[in-house]
């Protein structure tokens, strides 16, 4: 079937519209991601599932066919490596992303964050990995020696799949959700079977759960976060979808679940790089309580939990607790800055 014929069977409309075959929805993203589909074409087909609505088996079509795009994989054969997609191309809100997965790190949970640039004059993880003094536009075999010597990584979705981040940037041209956003979050370049990811679209947030099944996963929290970043939030209640090899379950967390006091939006105001780096590092360095600091210590909570590290999220608190009063999550931070710095200096 041509992409003018898939484009066709997906753009009669809600009613007349036909969910793609699983060999149909390889052969689109295929054409989409060779360049053999016109603009024009891409837009139509975007439009078209939109308003159709991506079925599960279409959304596990098009991230096996993408994935067969990647440049080339992280080599790391660790079976608690960590997946955890950060695609938010602008953040208002400070991050409790970066400290948590410093603190996942030292307690043994390897992390591999992967994600965009940001939009023009604002900021988003990558920005302020750099700006904790973090390499983020390193080669995928330098991030496979990252993660073997710090177990910590992060990867530039323009370097491990350029094809996908050219998409990305025309969906965020079209100005609404489509098939990439999932997708690009799914491409799991680490082939890791453990997940942490945020969607903040409510229609893909409700697939992702069993596309992820079908595509093989071990252990997976979906986060419907602000902003599109997998965070709980200590503000207000957030649905989440978890999924294992024998169940996936959807409910809603808040920090009370946890015996955690909520906050307010003004307690993760961003003020500015410069400050957010400061607070990053007086939390890691447990010099930091309040709300900020318990919502750091709960998502890091999630991510051993995840890893395999901890039997439930409440399990992991005193976990994540000790490592930050025992100084390793601060020490693990340095060990990754020492490192991105020693591989700066070489390619210099």
């Amino acid at each position: 079937m041509s992409i003018a014929e898939i484009v066709a069977k997906v753009s009669r409309g809600p009613r007349e519209s036909k969910d793609l075959t699983w060999g149909e929805a390889k052969a689109a993203m295929k054409s989409v991601l060779e360049g053999r589909a016109s603009h024009f074409q891409v837009g139509a087909l975007t439009v078209g599932l939109r308003t159709k609505v991506e079925s599960v088996t279409e959304l596990a079509a098009f991230v096996t066919a993408a994935r067969d795009y990647i440049s080339t994989t992280v080599f790391f054969g660790e079976q608690r490596l960590l997946d955890i997609p950060t695609y938010a191309r602008e953040r208002t809100n400070r991050s409790m992303l970066i400290p948590a997965a410093m603190i996942a790190v030292a307690c043994d949970v390897p992390v591999l964050m992967h994600g965009c640039e940001p939009d023009k004059a604002s900021w988003n993880t990558s920005t302020l990995l750099r700006a904790l003094g973090i390499q983020t536009d390193v080669s995928v075999s330098i991030v496979s020696n990252m993660l073997q010597d710090t177990g910590f990584g992060y990867l530039d979705i323009a370097i491990f799949h350029p094809p996908m981040n050219r998409y990305l940037d025309f969906a965020h041209e079209i100005g609404s959700p489509s098939l990439f956003y999932p997708v690009a979050r799914l491409l799991n370049p680490g082939n890791t079977k453990r997940h942490l990811i945020g969607m903040s679209s409510g229609q893909y947030f409700d697939k992702l759960g069993e596309t992820l099944r079908m595509l093989g996963c071990d252990h997976a929290l979906i986060i419907q976060g602000e902003e599109g970043e997998p965070e709980l939030s200590m503000v207000r209640l957030l649905r989440t979808h978890e999924v294992t090899t024998s169940m996936s379950r959807p409910y809603s967390m808040r920090p009370a679940d946890f015996s955690l006091q909520s906050g307010l939006a003004t307690d993760f105001s961003f003020e500015s790089i410069e400050s957010e780096v400061e607070v990053i590092e007086q939390v890691l360095r447990n010099k930091i309580t309040g709300t900020y600091a318990d919502g750091v210590i709960l998502n890091a909570a999630v991510m051993l939990y995840l890893g395999g590290m901890a039997s439930t999220i409440q399990a992991g608190l005193p976990v994540a607790r000790e490592a930050l009063s025992s100084g390793v999550a601060y020490a693990a931070l340095l060990k990754v800055r020492a490192m991105t710095s020693s591989v700066v200096s070489q390619l210099g």
